[in-house]
């Protein structure tokens, strides 16, 4: 018996296992057309740690939480890389962008599809966008979070509820 959980200790040392880190938003903002437009979006950025420089991401998800209120049918969230720097302080869907409503990147997206009228946590796999995130960090300005639907719910991250990224990561 003691020689079976020797060889099990070995054998979890040396798989080289995920370690994890959560990292809470460091901004959040919602912006909107209008007050009264379904078109919302909301934007997160998220600090990711120098440690990961050498490692590998092995996963990445980013978690919050929405009521997803809505006539009929789901909602959904695609989240994006964003391309410009922003400050939830002053930013709108006309600013700081080149186009209004925002600056992402298409070739980075993530989903997530809610069933109506249910309060859920939202997660995005940005395995990728962490990737980049870590091998280029001046390209870290955060996610674009594109809802589509009948969105008449709410996104207000408290400190109860504050988005976080949540990493995989193994020494390379």
């Amino acid at each position: 018996m003691v020689p079976l959980v020797f060889v099990c200790l070995g054998l979890w040392a040396g798989c080289g296992w995920s370690l994890s880190l959560e990292v809470n938003a460091g901004q959040v903002a919602e912006i909107r057309v209008s007050e009264e437009s379904e078109d919302v979006r909301f934007l997160l950025s998220f600090e990711v740690p120098d440690t990961l420089e050498d490692k590998s991401i092995d996963f990445a998800c980013v978690s919050f939480e929405a009521d997803c209120a809505g006539a009929e049918g789901g909602v959904s969230f695609q989240g994006f890389a964003v391309t410009r720097a922003w400050e939830a302080k002053t930013v709108s869907w006309d600013g700081p962008w080149d186009k209004a409503g925002g600056d992402w990147d298409k070739s980075l997206s993530a989903y997530w599809i809610s069933e109506a009228g249910s309060d859920k946590t939202v997660e995005l796999d940005v395995t990728e966008f962490a990737k980049r995130w870590v091998k280029e960090p001046s390209a870290n300005f955060g996610i674009f979070v594109k809802v589509s639907g009948p969105f008449f719910g709410t996104f207000s991250p408290d400190k109860m509820h504050v988005p976080r990224l949540k990493i995989l990561y193994s020494d390379k």
